[in-house]
């Protein structure tokens, strides 16, 4: 399915275009499609490793801060509803792929039919990075808003899991909050807060792949 969800990213992509990538295997097969149609495109990425793939396939890589704007950007989600909210959590380094989102002209999600939900469950935690001076402050603010919260932890190291720009990333437990979305904007409102992994009026199409085939997802009027 990740296969076909990238063949049809693919699809979207044309000669001498500036693309964001996001990480994960999605985005592997899309490179490999690139490498292999020979286009001469340019890409942008907050991930190391969709970088150095991206190198060995002979695909330049530019820095993000050189890049005033994004023709498409493709990224990955733990998982996304039909009005396009999606929760990207895991690789911590969702404050530079929001930035990459809102570069790009058109923001897309490449997904399995496993991450569509009639609404987000939050398996996994809404993730935020704090700077570290406002660490304690938003923590003991999540505490007063009856959220249970904790940094994340590194498994191979003592300390906390800091994001490449110095920040503490902290985890929320969602599971049980009743509004979501307006809990996510009352975290972004707090001091210190960098931005969370929710992903709200964000995305412009979401690729979804089934087992029958395809189904493309758009939202339209995203005001850039």
């Amino acid at each position: 399915m990740k296969r076909k969800c990238a063949e049809a990213a693919f699809g979207m992509i044309r000669e001498g275009m500036t693309i964001g990538l996001g990480g994960g295997e999605t985005i592997r097969y899309l490179i490999e499609f690139i490498h292999m149609s020979d286009l001469r495109v340019q890409v942008v990425t907050p991930s190391t490793q969709t970088a150095l793939l991206a190198a060995r396939h002979e695909i330049e890589v530019v820095p993000t801060w050189l890049c005033p704007r994004v023709d498409v950007a493709f990224n990955g989600c733990n998982e996304i509803d039909p009005d396009l909210n999606c929760l990207k959590s895991l690789g911590a380094i969702h404050t530079q792929e929001k930035i990459i989102a809102a570069m790009a002209d058109t923001f897309v999600i490449l997904a399995d039919e496993t991450k569509l939900r009639q609404q987000l469950v939050f398996d996994h935690p809404l993730t935020i990075e704090v700077m570290k001076e406002a660490f304690s402050y938003v923590l003991g603010q999540l505490f007063e808003m009856g959220l249970h919260a904790a940094a994340r932890q590194p498994q191979e190291k003592d300390g906390f899991v800091i994001t490449d720009q110095g920040n503490i990333v902290i985890d929320v437990d969602f599971s049980n909050v009743a509004d979501p979305i307006e809990t996510n904007r009352q975290i972004l409102g707090l001091c210190g807060v960098v931005d969370t992994s929710l992903f709200t009026g964000v995305v412009d199409k979401a690729i979804v792949a089934t087992k029958d085939g395809v189904q493309v997802l758009e939202k339209p009027n995203r005001a850039k």
